[in-house]
């Protein structure tokens, strides 16, 4: 889980260096680096914060703890990684994608305002309260969803390919509780992520990344290979709305270590 810490607003030269062996030196000192963002000090008890990013994985790279606008034109401002964790069939353990959420700073007081919202709403619950109770924690997250632009990073880790990658996407959003209750908006949105995979085909190598980005009403999906390559659009606000119900609510959550990193995260916000 992510621990946040509060400090003050501190300059590069009061923090403290930490040199790569040191880090890596013994397995107590796993999770021990830290980096700040906007005066806080950010610590991941599950995933390695290295020198390049977090540890999401070995299988893979470090995930960035930040992408600018330069990096991938298609966010419309720098986001920041507020949760990771691993995308596994849970059945047979068999892991298939590292996954982080990145969200801009200047957003991040409209999560905060909305569980707040949540928690006058229902007196007496926490945040992980909230976010453990599969009905508010749908109704919660789709309403960040609606507020609050989202990118996430899906990195395989291990060898695969864009059918597999689509069949996956399609699959979960179609399964999920939300494509009951708005199924027609579902099924253009779906039908829309299908085009957008249409000419490309063959593998996708571990470590190569899909992007998944919404602006609140449109979610747009490009490739990162040895380049960024945009695949197209899906103009069905629901598609936005659902992804992120299916990461953080506690509905089936496709990732429970995203999950339940994120909740940590807006513990430390709230």
């Amino acid at each position: 889980m992510w621990r946040f810490f509060r400090t003050a607003r501190m300059g590069m030269r009061s923090a403290p260096f930490v040199s790569r062996k040191s880090l890596f030196t013994t397995s107590s000192a796993v999770g021990a680096a830290a980096t700040m963002f906007t005066g806080s000090l950010i610590f991941n008890d599950k995933s390695v914060r290295s020198l390049e990013g977090v540890d999401v994985d070995s299988s893979i790279d470090p995930f960035p703890t930040a992408v600018t606008q330069k990096e991938n034109k298609l966010i419309g401002s720098d986001h920041k990684l507020v949760a990771t964790g691993v995308r596994s069939v849970t059945f047979i353990s068999f892991k298939v994608y590292g996954v982080g959420l990145y969200v801009a700073a200047k957003d991040e007081g409209k999560i905060a305002s909305t569980v707040k919202e949540y928690l006058q709403k229902h007196e007496g619950k926490s945040v992980a309260d909230l976010f453990n109770d599969k009905e508010i924690s749908q109704q919660l997250v789709d309403d960040i969803a609606q507020k609050v632009p989202y990118a996430v990073r899906i990195t395989p880790v291990r060898n695969t390919d864009f059918g597999h990658l689509r069949d996956g996407l399609t699959k979960s959003i179609l399964a999920s509780p939300m494509a009951k209750t708005i199924k027609q908006e579902v099924g253009e949105g779906v039908e829309q992520l299908r085009q957008v995979f249409l000419g490309f085909k063959g593998s996708v190598p571990k470590n190569h990344t899909l992007w998944v980005i919404s602006d609140t009403k449109n979610v747009s999906v490009s490739y990162e290979g040895k380049k960024l390559t945009e695949m197209g659009v899906i103009n069905e606000p629901s598609i936005a709305r659902v992804l992120l119900v299916l990461y953080l609510s506690n509905a089936k959550p496709l990732s429970e270590s995203l999950r339940k990193n994120f909740v940590s995260y807006v513990e430390g916000q709230v």
